[in-house]
């Protein structure tokens, strides 16, 4: 039997928990505890239970880590969430519900409301397209760009960044104190071993709502928020991704990803296949564009898929700006 959730400490406050799911997306969940304030930030839920791979342990997202991660229980202690997305795809905004119904704070990116509007979310979330029901909430806090979050006017010492590229709605927190950078989907690295001895092989995906000028924006913007933030410092910012990475060095790991954009735009990496939108990922649906998978020889860090036009953008790529 595998676990349907497992949890690690990632610092002094903050865990990781990895989601394991029959989408085989194995997304990261990351929990930050506010013991003064009674207060859990969760940043993205994960599939949801009815998504579910594993076949031990609790379904439920929220009584997970009730019963796992808080110190005391909600009874004793009065625990209370906000929850923040790094953006709207099904497998991290899957097990909202719960957290919602319980009267928890939402918070997501303002860069484009209309994006994830309840109109919009059940295309560009890609509920509808892997056959998932579309998790039903409602923004409380629509996020600034450089915005510090607070909690009934406690500062939380996070700080929301608008990165869009994957999505309109791509957000990164970066949290002051631990000095870790979340970037949700902006980028992961290519391979990891899953708790339960799974491997996971995922590309850097940009789905037909994807941006290649923004990502390479977001991409220099944070790296400017890591090298200034390292300067004078012995704690080097560190970075935690949407999958498979979790404790990487942010500024060093960006420009490697900076550094594989620039190859791939010169046409440097080697473009493995062209295949239709309903064959890039299992169980579900990108749409009718043909999809370009790059991947060098051998066990490499990154590798990339995106629709075929992109490869129009590549001419003009941001990316050539010195770093």
């Amino acid at each position: 039997m595998t676990p349907t959730y497992t949890a690690s400490r990632l610092n002094s406050t903050t865990h990781l928990i990895i989601h394991n799911n029959k989408f085989f997306e194995f997304p990261c969940i990351y929990v930050k505890l506010y013991d003064d304030l009674s207060l859990a930030v969760v940043i993205d839920t994960g599939c949801g239970a009815k998504s579910t791979k594993g076949t031990r342990g609790q379904t439920d997202l929220m009584a997970f880590i009730e019963e796992h991660v808080l110190p005391t229980s909600r009874e004793k202690r009065q625990w209370s969430f906000l929850v923040i997305f790094t953006h709207c795809h099904f497998d991290h905004i899957g097990a909202i519900e719960s957290f919602a119904q319980d009267g928890a704070t939402v918070v997501a990116s303002g860069y484009d409301k209309d994006f994830i509007s309840p109109e919009n979310l059940p295309r560009n979330s890609f509920c509808k397209a892997f056959g998932v029901d579309t998790p039903k909430y409602k923004v409380t806090h629509f996020a600034g760009d450089n915005e510090g979050l607070s909690h009934k006017h406690e500062d939380l010492g996070l700080t929301a960044l608008h990165t869009p590229g994957h999505t309109p709605d791509s957000l990164a927190i970066y949290d002051t104190k631990e000095r870790w950078l979340f970037t949700g989907d902006t980028f992961y690295q290519r391979a990891a071993t899953m708790p339960w001895a799974e491997k996971q092989d995922v590309p850097i995906l940009f789905p037909p709502q994807g941006n290649w000028h923004d990502w390479c924006a977001s991409l220099h913007k944070l790296l400017r928020l890591s090298k200034a933030e390292d300067v004078g410092s012995a704690k080097l910012v560190r970075v935690a991704c949407g999958h498979t990475t979790s404790d990487e060095l942010a500024t060093v790991m960006v420009e490697r990803v900076i550094k594989f954009g620039k190859r791939i735009a010169a046409g440097e990496v080697k473009e493995v296949m062209r295949l239709p939108g309903k064959d890039v990922a299992p169980g579900g649906s990108l749409g009718d564009e043909t999809f370009v998978y790059w991947h060098d020889e051998g066990e490499v860090e990154f590798s990339m898929m995106a629709p075929e036009r992109f490869l129009e953008d590549f001419e003009q790529s941001p990316l050539e700006a010195d770093i």
